[in-house]
């Protein structure tokens, strides 16, 4: 019996020791094949409760690279009626150029303007092209 068990230890500690190997491939493989749009889903921001405004940088990614200029579309939060906008966007389409892999935008961000202590925004990517696939970017916005 003691036989057994000792085989079945032996591989389980191999069917471990593959299933990690296998699991350590490139980060490409979070992303689907032709994915364009936000690199994080979720970027906190801390912000002196003093200050009038704020700019972050947001990094538009491309899982590979394209012989063609490629556009998205950003839209920024959706205001309700009388609300001032605590995010601004900089530019309203982001291009990633022919033969890399990201660009880069600025968001204003205006924290006197924020009601409350905490304030989430949600930004959309929506690729100009068919097959593309919208993402979207939450800031966690924190007033100190």
């Amino acid at each position: 019996m003691k036989k057994f068990n000792h085989a079945n230890i032996g591989l389980f500690a191999l069917f471990t020791a593959l299933l990690c190997l296998s699991s350590c491939s490139s980060d490409d493989d979070n992303y689907p094949k032709e994915y364009v749009g936000f690199e994080h889903s979720i970027t906190k921001v801390n912000c002196d409760k003093n200050e009038a405004e704020k700019e972050i940088q947001i990094k538009i990614i491309a899982v590979k690279k394209s012989k063609e200029d490629r556009t998205v579309a950003l839209t920024p939060p959706t205001l309700s009626p009388g609300q001032v906008p605590l995010v601004k966007l900089t530019e309203s389409k982001v291009i990633i150029k022919a033969g890399k892999k990201s660009a880069t935008t600025v968001v204003k961000i205006f924290p006197k303007q924020m009601p409350m202590k905490q304030h989430n925004a949600t930004l959309t990517c929506i690729p100009q092209w068919k097959e593309g696939l919208v993402s979207k970017l939450t800031i966690q916005m924190n007033k100190n």
